[in-house]
């Protein structure tokens, strides 16, 4: 899938994607810094910002602002709305 998208995978990105695939919902990046940890893999922060933004780049993935201090990110990639809670900071598709 990433070559499709002319990324070239490597094990961070592999890492970054498995995580991302392995939690459907929208994740911010700490959340995904999070997944990686618990899998066990080694990726560095910025690493997985760099990954993010080439993913965003690439159509692999899209980013959801929901204020300026809080950023989401969606493999969902076709155009849909979104509902975000603000007292749980869940962002849910509808």
């Amino acid at each position: 899938m990433l070559e499709r998208h002319d990324v070239t995978p490597t094990q961070q990105r592999l890492d970054v994607g498995e995580v991302i695939l392995a939690m459907p919902q929208h994740k911010s990046a700490d959340q995904i810094i999070s997944g990686i940890k618990a899998k066990g893999f080694y990726v560095s922060k910025a690493t997985v910002y760099n990954t993010l933004n080439l993913f965003c780049e690439r159509g692999l993935l899209r980013t959801v602002d929901v204020d300026p201090g809080r950023k989401y990110y969606d493999p969902t990639t076709r155009p849909h709305h979104h509902f975000y809670n603000v007292d749980t900071g869940e962002l849910t598709d509808i």
